[in-house]
């Protein structure tokens, strides 16, 4: 086993022993002083991380409760049925980078059309005081709640002091004097900024799939590839040649990845495509998790296979460099 997926294994025995509370509704919970955040969290990016650092700081030192209020389906794909969503995380991920950053409580509820149309004072009343009895609300820099996010910072304030329970309010956590962001982080992907786009989530962006079956065109040129098909949510970095580190049941292996339509050999059809250095065997069905480290060059048509073949060659020693492997 490699240091990367060492260390990723060490990271979840870590976090194994805590005792992360689960629901997916907000009856009956019996909560103790229950210090409540609201938010998608798509990606656990360092933003996310720093909220949950002073949420979880201040339960500990109130004797409070430290609770993550988040929601699935994401709100876009049920407010705009149409649009496919392009998430940082699944629901599994997120689920499990929340649980690390060591929160009790994580419950997650249904997003619903109808729960969209609940205006943000009878949230607050029926769900956050009625039913969660909560102590203390923590609202990030831009968060808003309830109908058309019309629950501003002085609205819930003005509420929390008819209800009573406490609002604290979160300065933004920036970089370069940017605020860290889901949607930044996914334009950075969308434009091949990987070593940015990694410094803004905390750890390399990762695409996990079931390996399904290709045309081997690539196994005939010497770079037999494993072709990746993610969860359809889940976000895709732009065309181009990435060096990633690859995360096969346990073990880690560093290689090249390709996204596009293969221009010189394609049919025209999406695909991502990985090809690791040092795996010998086969890994189709298995589940692979791929970490983006850099981008190595944009997609481009070649005039020949034998120049395509090349080209993928100048790749795999330009990710040799970029690990330190010897030929």
């Amino acid at each position: 086993m490699g240091n990367f997926a060492r260390k990723l294994r060490e990271k979840r025995a870590r976090h194994s022993f805590l005792q992360v509370q689960t629901s997916n509704s907000i009856e009956n919970l019996n909560i103790s002083k229950p210090v409540v955040t609201i938010g998608s969290f798509d990606g656990v990016h360092r933003g996310h991380r720093e909220v949950l650092r002073q949420l979880t700081d201040y339960a500990r030192q109130t004797g409070g409760s430290s609770v993550v209020l988040t929601f699935w389906p994401h709100p876009s794909a049920v407010l705009n049925p149409g649009s496919k969503p392009a998430l940082l995380s699944t629901i599994d991920e997120k689920s499990q980078l929340l649980a690390e950053t060591g929160i009790d409580w994580l419950i997650t509820l249904p997003f619903t059309k109808e729960f969209s149309q609940m205006e943000y004072d009878r949230f607050v009343t029926d769900c956050l005081v009625d039913k969660l009895h909560i102590d203390t609300l923590f609202v990030g820099y831009d968060n808003k709640v309830g109908r058309n996010g019309r629950g501003h910072f002085a609205e819930v304030e003005a509420l929390s002091q008819q209800l009573g329970f406490k609002v604290r309010q979160l300065s933004m956590l920036s970089s370069d004097a940017a605020p860290i962001s889901s949607t930044a982080i996914r334009a950075l992907l969308s434009d091949g900024k990987v070593i940015e786009a990694n410094q803004l989530l905390g750890r390399p962006y990762c695409l996990t799939g079931k390996v399904v079956s290709g045309n081997h065109i690539g196994t005939g040129m010497g770079f037999p590839t494993a072709n990746l098909e993610p969860d359809p949510c889940k976000f895709v970095p732009g065309n181009g040649a990435y060096a990633i580190k690859a995360i096969v049941s346990d073990s880690e292996y560093v290689g090249m990845l390709n996204i596009g339509v293969r221009p010189t050999i394609g049919d025209g059809k999406p695909t991502i495509e990985a090809h690791l250095l040092n795996f010998n065997g086969d890994l189709y069905g298995q589940t692979v998790s791929v970490y983006f480290i850099d981008k190595i060059r944009d997609e481009r048509q070649f005039a020949s296979i034998d120049e395509l073949r090349a080209q993928l060659d100048a790749d795999r020693q330009t990710v040799r460099r970029w690990f330190g492997i010897n030929e």
